[in-house]
């Protein structure tokens, strides 16, 4: 591309954010139309799946808008490089996902079990810990609770993607995710009680 062609496409990618930011429905349409086929061929390219590929390719288009909807974006000149790193997150997450679904829970949510090393007899290893934790992720009530701990812990989804997929905004997501750690945590003290486990150091 030379300084000509750039030059055209970064003023394009200027106007369209801004006119997005404004609310113009059809700019929303003309930048959808823009930018998929290059963000469809990276996305095919990084999932080697062509359906994975396309549920990111609207994931992706979910978060760009709701921000430029909301805030515009600090360099829109840029906008082919933002969408770029929206779904390369996507797929890096999907792959710390698959990575750690069978492994072991993050250590935050780990350290909400009680610690009590004055009997030794209960003292167990730190994996079968994380299954013990596993488990009852998967029994709590809410499905919310179960969802925004295990995308944010477990499969270490970045907090953006997460409240897209929620529809929260960053405030509520603070408080929703202190509330599901707090039943969390009174599931795991329970738990305690009844099986007498604790985290090996």
């Amino acid at each position: 591309m030379n300084d000509i062609d750039h030059t055209q496409e970064r003023e394009a990618a200027i106007r369209l954010v801004n006119l997005v930011h404004k609310g113009d429905h059809a700019a929303e349409t003309e930048m959808v139309e823009r930018y998929s086929r290059g963000l469809r061929f990276l996305l095919r390219r990084r999932t080697r799946d062509p359906n994975l590929a396309e549920d990111f390719l609207q994931e992706t288009w979910s978060i760009a808008l709701i921000k430029i909807r909301a805030d515009g974006l600090d360099n829109p000149g840029r906008l082919a490089g933002y969408l770029c790193g929206i779904a390369n997150n996507l797929v890096l997450n999907e792959s710390r996902r698959v990575n750690r679904q069978n492994t072991s829970v993050n250590s935050d949510i780990v350290a909400l079990i009680p610690d009590d090393s004055s009997n030794p007899f209960r003292t167990v290893s730190r994996a079968e810990v994380c299954n013990e934790v596993r488990k009852l992720l998967d029994q709590l009530k809410k499905k919310r609770d179960r969802e925004i701990l295990k995308r944010f812990y477990v499969w270490e989804e970045d907090k953006e993607s997460i409240c897209t997929r929620l529809g929260v905004d960053s405030v509520h997501f603070n408080r929703v995710l202190y509330r599901a750690r707090q039943r969390l945590k009174s599931a795991i003290e329970a738990s305690d009680r009844r099986s007498h486990f604790k985290v090996v150091n």
